[in-house]
């Protein structure tokens, strides 16, 4: 695989959970992954929480926009990681073509009710199990790894951190 590694983080709102696994990607990838975010629906707003709390773990925000897939046209895309939760109803958008995808299913915090201390729980979480992903992502020895590597590693990932 070639490095940096360019990792587009895909849901349906492109609001929470795909700006958190870009942020991520490009903080944690150390100059081997680099992030990119959309969504099949975008909200058109980044959700402030989400920048809240990366902000709070002092992970940089390089101009972050809610978008849609067609935007990223031309793009070179290494991998497709989405984040949708298909156990609560959502559709994962559907990446076309032959590059790897795997799918690590998170809750969308931006659906959070409760205290501000409750929703603030949830973008946490959101932001632990992320953080645990990508840097394991990152730490993969991605210069001699394949296509089917890649995806199995990262499969494995989200199986071995699935309560994180």
């Amino acid at each position: 695989m070639n490095t940096p590694l360019n990792v587009l983080f895909l849901c349906t709102g492109n609001s929470c959970r795909s700006i958190i696994g870009e942020a991520l990607a490009d903080h944690l990838g150390q100059g081997k992954l680099r992030g990119l975010s959309a969504g099949s629906m975008p909200t058109g707003k980044v959700n402030e929480n989400a920048l809240a709390v990366l902000s709070r773990h002092g992970v940089a925000v390089n101009n972050p926009s809610s978008k849609n897939m067609d935007d990223l046209e031309g793009e070179q895309i290494d991998m497709v990681i989405t984040v949708c939760d298909a156990a609560a109803g959502e559709a994962c958008p559907v990446w076309l073509g032959d590059t790897p995808k795997v799918h690590w299913g998170l809750a969308d915090p931006a659906h959070a009710t409760g205290t501000e201390d409750e929703i603030q729980a949830a973008f946490e979480a959101t932001y632990s199990a992320l953080h645990g992903r990508i840097k394991a992502l990152a730490e993969l020895d991605l210069a001699d790894m394949n296509p089917l590597g890649l995806i199995a590693s990262a499969q494995k990932i989200h199986r071995d951190l699935g309560d994180s």
